[in-house]
Formats: C-alpha cells, sequence, structure tokens
C-alpha cells in the first residue's frame, strides 16, 4: 500500500531539500501545500499517514501544534529549517511532535525522514478511541472561526456534529453532506443560533463524523448564511465607526 504524505512548506525556495529526499521512495506519495487552512480542509476530505512541516522553528512548531490539536492522533514530523530555541523545543516535546535536525547535513535529515516513514507502514493512523483522525476535527476558535471552521469542513462534504464551547455557554451545528441542516445555541435554533456562534472568536470545538440530527432548522446554503454574517459584519464596523456627533 502506497504511503500518502502531506508536506507543508510555506516557501518555494526551500521546497527541494524534502523533495529531494522524498524522491528516493518510490512508495511514497507527497502533497505539498502552502498555508495551515489547506492543510487542515485537505485533512478533514483525505486520508494521510503522516504530515510534515518544514519552515522556520517558530512557524514549524507552531504549525504542528494546530496539527496535533486538529487530529491527535495523526503522525507528525517537524522539520525546522534551523535548531528551535530551547522554550519552541520544549513546546514540540509537550505536544509529542518529533523535531529533525534542520541544521544538519542532508545525510542525516534522510535517516530522520526514513525513520519517519517506516514508522507510517502505510497504514492511515486511527486514534485510540476508532475514529479516523481525518474524519474528526478539534481545535480553537482563537486559531479558526466558527464560519472558517464550518466552510472547510463543508468543501469536504462531510456530515457530522460540531459542538462548540467557551463562556458564552455550549453550542451544536449539525451537517449533512457539506451543507448546515440544524443548529441550537440556548433556545436559539437555525440561524439566529448560527449567527450567534459566528460572533464567538474564543472557546472550543469538536467534529463528530456521522452523527445526524433529525430536525432541520436551517434551509439555506452555507454560502448565503456566510454571506449575510460578512455583511452584519460589515454593518456593525460602519456603526461602531460612526462618530457620536454625526
Amino acid at each position: 500500500m502506497e504511503t500518502r504524505v502531506l508536506i507543508l512548506n510555506p516557501d518555494p525556495v526551500f521546497e527541494d531539500r524534502l523533495l529531494s529526499i522524498f524522491d528516493f521512495s518510490d512508495e511514497t506519495e507527497m502533497r505539498i501545500v502552502r498555508t495551515m487552512a489547506e492543510v487542515v480542509a485537505i485533512l478533514i476530505g483525505e486520508s494521510f499517514d503522516g504530515f510534515v512541516i518544514e519552515g522556520e522553528p517558530e512557524f514549524a512548531i507552531e504549525a504542528a501544534t494546530v496539527a496535533r490539536q486538529h487530529f491527535p492522533s495523526l503522525k507528525i514530523l517537524c522539520a525546522p529549517w534551523e535548531k528551535p530555541s530551547a522554550e519552541a523545543a520544549h513546546k514540540a516535546q509537550q505536544q509529542n511532535i518529533p523535531l529533525t535536525n534542520g541544521a544538519g547535513s542532508t545525510r542525516r535529515l534522510r535517516k530522520e525522514i526514513d525513520r519517519f516513514l517506516g514508522s507510517l507502514d502505510g497504514h492511515p493512523a486511527v486514534s485510540a478511541e476508532g475514529v479516523d483522525p481525518c474524519h474528526s476535527l478539534i481545535g480553537n476558535l482563537n486559531q479558526f472561526s466558527a464560519a472558517e471552521v464550518l466552510q472547510m469542513t463543508c468543501m469536504g462534504q462531510r456530515s457530522g456534529r460540531f459542538t462548540f464551547t467557551s463562556g458564552r455557554g455550549n453550542s451544536e451545528i449539525y451537517l449533512h453532506q457539506g451543507e448546515v441542516r440544524h443548529a441550537a445555541y440556548g433556545t436559539l435554533e437555525g440561524e439566529g443560533a448560527l449567527a450567534e456562534i459566528f460572533r464567538w472568536r474564543q472557546g472550543r470545538f469538536y467534529f463528530e463524523e456521522g452523527i445526524i440530527s433529525q430536525e432541520q432548522s436551517v434551509n439555506r446554503p452555507l454560502a448565503h448564511l456566510l454571506l449575510d454574517n460578512l455583511q452584519k459584519f460589515d454593518e456593525t464596523l460602519e456603526v461602531a465607526t460612526v462618530a457620536p456627533n454625526q
């Protein structure tokens, strides 16, 4: 079975280093992306055996940490271009993220990559709870807004339940084949609940694949809902910038 590896590299200039190493493996399929938003959207929709992050130490470790929070069982390797600070290295260790010696020789880096590929063994990782990590999603709203999270998930035509938690309480959004079917927050349901959840900027979210709501309180496509949300946000900014004497 071919091993699939997703690579995050924000700078095409440095792309060739890892590519030249992965090219030695005929049984490895590589896919390179440039942003963390692309990574999340792709991992929601597809299964990968491993995820490798290149870049400056702070960026690479932060991106690896976000990936670990979103996909807890995905095998991750962080390959910073330079030696990270002690604080950044400690952060990676806390998240159980292995680091390569990016400042070392290509030969040593190749050995570390080979060791990582060997640990994948061509089998997509499965979490301890038995949920495919690419079919579940967890994270913080200070990293992605609720609207962004929904948009990325719906791109993958997923069906399931989002649970959002914050100091304002708990809410749920149900998706069916890439569209919002039902939303509930306190006594609010449907688009009213969505409008409130879209305002949240702090809290956590968790997506569970395959949980379907029998209720349907949302009937419009997500694209229309997101457009309304942006228009209301713009109107709020306009009101906030109007001087009191006008």
